[in-house]
């Protein structure tokens, strides 16, 4: 990208694993950005459409690719392309496959935050479906499952086969459809708050991904002038 060619070069740890990477000092663009951060005449909101790339963008409102960069520093929340910039419908859902790969096992009690070993194999008492035990989350109601032979029964006993610990079920889903928290008025809550509803990891990382389509971009009447200061600053 042409604008580069000014910056100056410097070792930075860009990863924070204590192993720097020499980098092209875009930082020192921030100065400007600090100048104008609370000038609304010098912003506006742009939405990501589905699929933008950051140079896409810039191509749409400066009629260049050149100024993709100026996105990250104008937003502190995006500090990289990779886990930062929203991502299609479909490389979301893949991404989520890897994260929320196991099943669970609802539980509507709350009286099994010590019960089952880890790695134990559960049995359902009336459906003869076995699994291996991974995790619980009493807060949020269930069990985590994987090695999954067979199909539980909504509302059976599951027991431990090395614990002998027993619980009974209420749904099995995958685990991408598990609750993540509970809100109520906007607000996270306990599980089990009159009047609250469930959120589950699905609609949860669907919202952070949306939350992301909406960034701070330089305007375009004015991202000349901002390239000449930019310029001036990076050259000393």
């Amino acid at each position: 990208m042409q604008y580069f060619r000014y910056f100056p070069q410097i070792e930075y740890d860009l990863d924070a694993n204590g192993q720097t990477r020499t980098i092209v000092d875009t930082f020192r663009f921030a100065k400007i950005v600090n100048d104008y951060k609370d000038d609304i005449t010098f912003y506006r909101f742009y939405d990501i459409q589905e699929g933008e790339r950051p140079d896409h963008v810039s191509e749409k409102l400066y009629n260049t690719p050149n100024y993709y960069w100026t996105f990250f520093l104008c937003n502190p929340e995006l500090k990289s392309l990779e886990n930062d910039w929203p991502v299609e419908v479909n490389e979301l859902e893949d991404k989520l496959k890897h994260k929320y790969p196991n099943k669970v096992l609802t539980i509507n009690t709350n009286d099994f935050h010590s019960k089952f070993d880890v790695n134990e194999q559960i049995n359902g008492l009336i459906s003869g479906a076995t699994a291996t035990y991974i995790g619980k989350d009493s807060n949020k109601g269930f069990v985590t499952i994987k090695n999954v032979t067979g199909t539980f029964t909504n509302g059976e006993i599951i027991q431990g086969q090395t614990s002998g610990d027993t619980a009974t079920i209420g749904t099995q889903v995958n685990e991408i459809q598990a609750p993540h928290h509970y809100e109520k008025d906007g607000f996270q809550v306990p599980r089990g708050t009159a009047g609250s509803s469930e959120v589950t990891n699905l609609q949860y990382e669907q919202g952070k991904n949306d939350a992301k389509k909406k960034i701070k971009v330089i305007r375009p009447e004015l991202i000349s002038d901002v390239a000449k200061q930019f310029r001036r600053i990076v050259r000393g």
